[in-house]
């Protein structure tokens, strides 16, 4: 039967978060009344979210969040629940803590419209996030907590169903420079092949040489390794390309995008893998490079390309989520850090984002990642045995959930040249780990 819900006023939050939870995660029909004579009358399973219960029905209780419609700083009280220190709190309840605004407050990344201090490119960072300090960051809660509610519900009500779902994994590839030398033109090549005889770096003296001479690929060109194994594994990844004329000259590095070689890769790439845009990381600022850019790619591949993800992971909520839904986007994969793995809105499940200044849900749909390569090498200055350790825990958590875990990596990463050696071996141990579910 149908589960049925009580709550004394149905708001946009709370209709979007009973969705995700209920719809997206736990494939479970249910419906809401405010009508406390209806939700009396109902002999079907049904439990009651509000302030206070009516009788003696199954009660969780509400600490508010959800009933309002404007962005404060909350006060949050925390608990324990089980082995974790959940926030807000709450007594007398089937659960010690409002896991509806919890989730809510998680998912709608709610903190990020506070003030904050940013790091260097003026992004949120993970260790500034409510999940960071109260050590939930690793693992996607919001669907752990959706499986506990689930069993509670189960062991409380009769005649109510659960759908299913599995672990899906799916690998995402950034371009930011498809090549590294080559076409980078004599100038710059010039340029790179004296500073190597300076510093004397013989392995990078030695690739400029002999890709110039056509004796060897370009470090850079890892395409035929990827597609390869995906395929070998049955993997669906996509590949997003940055597309920058007159970009940040320190951060958009790609060779020009109307230089013949990018564009057929481009155009192989797209026969055998979904391709998305790479808004750049000067697009922040200069808005109207971003349609530009989209543009670019829309042309060269002949179709609309409605998928993104931020050069840098620079989103700037809600205003990154805005222009890419004016510009035609439907899909991001930005949602996640660039200094911590893990779960950035607390959960491994796509989700609609919940724009939190018009208080209501938006079409644009969030795919969180949770790994990247530079955070393990660069940031948590990991080796590779270790890396491979943390990725490990990470699917884990994700295959406990049967959710999607998304990861993020460069073609550059798996050249085996400079920090990157060894890390093409942590890349196949990924995919292995992924493929064995």
């Amino acid at each position: 039967m149908q589960l049925l819900v009580y709550s004394p006023q149905v708001t946009p939050r709370i209709k979007y978060i009973f969705n995700f939870i209920f719809r997206e995660v736990l494939h479970c029909d249910f419906d809401f009344t405010s009508v406390a004579n209806q939700f009396t009358a109902y002999h079907g399973p049904k439990f009651s979210y509000a302030e206070n219960p009516l009788g003696n029905e199954l009660f969780f209780r509400a600490t508010g969040l959800l009933a309002k419609n404007n962005i404060e700083k909350q006060n949050i009280s925390l608990t324990d629940f089980g082995s974790q220190s959940v926030p807000f709190a709450v007594a007398d309840s089937a659960l010690p803590f409002d896991i509806f605004a919890a989730s809510f407050y998680f998912i709608s990344r709610y903190e990020e419209y506070l003030p904050f201090t940013a790091d260097h490119h003026l992004r949120f960072t993970a260790e500034a996030s409510l999940q960071y300090e109260l050590g939930l960051l690793k693992t996607p809660v919001i669907d752990q907590w959706c499986l506990i509610l689930k069993n509670l519900l189960l062991s409380k009500l009769t005649n109510l169903h659960f759908g299913s779902r599995k672990f899906e994994f799916i690998p995402t590839i950034d371009i930011d420079r498809a090549y590294h030398f080559k076409s980078s033109g004599v100038i710059k090549n010039t340029a790179r092949l004296l500073r190597a005889l300076v510093k004397g770096d013989t392995e990078r003296l030695s690739n400029i040489v002999n890709t110039g001479l056509g004796k060897r690929k370009d470090p850079f060109d890892t395409y035929q390794f990827l597609h390869q194994i995906h395929e070998k594994h049955g993997l669906a990844p996509i590949f997003f390309f940055l597309l920058s004329h007159k970009g940040d000259k320190e951060h958009d590095v790609n060779i020009h995008p109307n230089d013949e070689l990018l564009q057929q890769l481009i155009k192989d790439t797209a026969k055998i893998a979904k391709i998305g845009m790479h808004p750049s990381y000067a697009s922040n600022i200069h808005t109207t490079k971003l349609r530009e850019e989209k543009a670019l790619l829309d042309a060269l591949l002949e179709k609309n390309i409605d998928i993104s993800r931020q050069h840098y992971l620079k989103l700037h909520l809600p205003k990154t989520y805005l222009q890419l839904i004016k510009v035609g986007i439907n899909h991001d994969y930005t949602m996640g850090y660039a200094a911590q793995v893990g779960f950035r809105a607390g959960t491994c499940t796509p989700f609609f984002w919940y724009d939190l200044q018009l208080e209501k849900q938006s079409h644009l749909k969030v795919h969180p990642f949770a790994v990247m390569d530079a955070t393990l090498q660069k940031y948590l200055k990991l080796q590779p045995n270790q890396a491979v350790m943390l990725i490990n825990e990470l699917i884990e958590s994700v295959k406990m959930v049967d959710g999607t875990f998304i990861s993020l990596w460069h073609n550059e990463s798996l050249s085996e040249t400079g920090n990157w050696k060894g890390w093409k071996a942590v890349y196949e141990k990924m995919i292995a780990l992924s493929a064995n579910s």
